[in-house]
């Protein structure tokens, strides 16, 4: 596999989040980002549905999964499934909690954790084609 050669940085103040989408066929389908100086926030992947070439939507009212990111030097990377069939988000919203026990939240399988955000710095590291 080819090694990153484009990084994305990313400032959010308290509250900001990003609204679901995908990162796009200009870049190899996998991506890895690192938060830095900063809160908790909750990742979440959503199962895209394609209506036509420009038209992302999702029909469902729970992510496929969450995962807390725990602040500085929390690492997501996801590839393939993941990267080509979802979209990701983080969620506006000073406070949010994990779904509860169906298991969905990847690091907390009881669900109802409470994620107060803060300030958050992230780079996003992908494979331009």
């Amino acid at each position: 596999s080819k090694p990153p050669n484009h990084v994305l940085v990313n400032e959010y103040q308290a509250g900001e989040g990003i609204m679901p989408h995908t990162d796009g066929p200009a870049y190899e389908s996998r991506t890895a980002t690192i938060s830095l100086g900063g809160s908790d926030v909750i990742f979440k992947l959503w199962p895209r549905q394609r209506y036509d070439e420009d038209t992302i939507s999702n029909n469902n009212s729970r992510p496929s999964m969450e995962l807390v990111l725990h602040g500085t030097g929390s690492l997501v990377v996801f590839t393939d499934d993941a990267y080509l069939k979802h979209c990701h988000e983080i969620s506006e919203g000073v406070l949010e909690e994990t779904t509860s026990p169906n298991g969905i939240c990847g690091n907390d399988s009881d669900g109802g954790t409470l994620v107060k955000r803060g300030h958050r710095i992230s780079l996003t590291f992908r494979c331009k084609k």
